[in-house]
């Protein structure tokens, strides 16, 4: 299946994005990002970007607002999904690279955003695929929300630094580790490879590894470490963490 890739600007295209949240992570009515959130960005510098499979049914998109940080501009990409049909076609990666290159071509070579750190799939997406690194972490970031995915535990997040022009993503986007494979790392932080599972299963469980997690990560990042790589492997994830 072909897909097309291209800005959002009608409002009934924005529309479905409100939409595609809640089919996508299961949010409530408060928890969605408003149609007028949409309208606004493509007015204010940011953009948001739709896949539209062959018969023109919107089933992905990407939106980034303009930020400001340390005198620098960038964008802060506030979400990428695709519905579960259309997964595991390159959709994810399409949107990337299509949200990369409006930023270039706006003068701006660093995207950020936020994921959980227990989600293994957007972890590998994120760090190897993408070629993002990380080296924050934010406790409980918005507070309890009302979703499938989050199932009652803090929303904790780590922040995902994509630095545009780096060789790192450079190497990333042409299919190649972005991260030496035999180097040794300073250190690993490992996660199940399939959190869902335990929180609805064992949820206490679930809780104590994210505090595990949380104080790994945290502890590393207090060393100067950031995240470089991740590894899949099984029922386990790694994140392989170097000084910058």
């Amino acid at each position: 299946m072909s897909y097309i890739i291209r800005p959002c600007e009608a409002r009934e295209e924005l529309a479905a994005c409100v939409a595609l949240q809640k089919e996508i992570w299961g949010y409530s009515d408060l928890e969605v990002y408003p149609l007028r959130l949409f309208v606004s960005l493509g007015k204010i510098g940011g953009h948001v970007l739709g896949a539209l499979a062959p018969r023109g049914k919107l089933v992905g998109f990407v939106a980034s607002m303009p930020a400001w940080r340390e005198g620098q501009r960038y964008y802060h990409s506030l979400s990428l999904g695709v519905l579960p049909a259309h997964e595991n076609r390159g959709l994810g990666r399409a949107l990337k690279l299509a949200q990369r290159k409006l930023a270039l071509r706006a003068g701006i070579d660093r995207i950020e955003w936020t994921f959980d750190p227990l989600r293994a799939k957007n972890a590998f997406f994120n760090i190897a695929r993408l070629g993002a690194i990380s080296r924050r972490y934010l406790v409980d970031y918005y507070g309890p929300v009302d979703s499938r995915l989050q199932q009652g535990l803090p929303s904790d997040r780590l922040v995902a630094e994509w630095r545009l022009k780096s060789s790192r993503v450079r190497r990333a986007l042409t299919g190649k580790p972005p991260r030496a494979v035999r180097r040794k790392p300073a250190a690993e932080v490992i996660i199940p490879s399939d959190i869902e599972s335990l929180k609805e299963s064992r949820p206490a469980e679930a809780g104590a590894v994210q505090a595990t997690v949380r104080g790994q990560l945290q502890e590393c990042f207090a060393r100067q470490l950031a995240v470089t790589g991740f590894a899949l492997e099984g029922a386990t994830g790694r994140y392989l963490l170097d000084p910058l």
